[in-house]
């Protein structure tokens, strides 16, 4: 949770999910979850997407191949992989998948 602190210190609003199978549906349908001041529900103010790679339910990996998958501005919004994980097929395969950026960790608060 460092990238989620680092972020709030830096007045970012963020949504947190603790699965992929979460993420996605906060993505797909973000009012379910109580979130406010998303404009139309369609998740249209997301500015970044930050999935680990390792996460129960269903992985980064997956779920970078789903959300590219859905419809509307969505599946446009850049995507930052993150994992401890140095595994160079790991990481090309977020390429694949559609990330835009790899961040290795472990990451610190300056």
């Amino acid at each position: 949770m460092v990238i989620g602190r680092m972020l709030s210190k830096m007045n970012f609003e963020t949504v947190k999910a603790f699965n992929g199978a979460e993420a996605l549906n906060i993505l797909k349908n973000p009012k379910c979850y109580g979130i406010i001041g998303w404009g139309d529900g369609q998740c249209s103010n997301f500015s970044v997407i930050i999935t680990d790679l390792n996460m129960p339910i269903m992985d980064g990996l997956d779920l970078i191949r789903n959300t590219r998958k859905t419809e509307g501005r969505i599946a446009k919004v850049p995507i930052l992989m993150i994992s401890s994980s140095d595994d160079k097929d790991h990481i090309e395969e977020g390429w694949k998948a559609g990330m835009n950026d790899f961040m290795g960790k472990p990451l610190s608060e300056a």
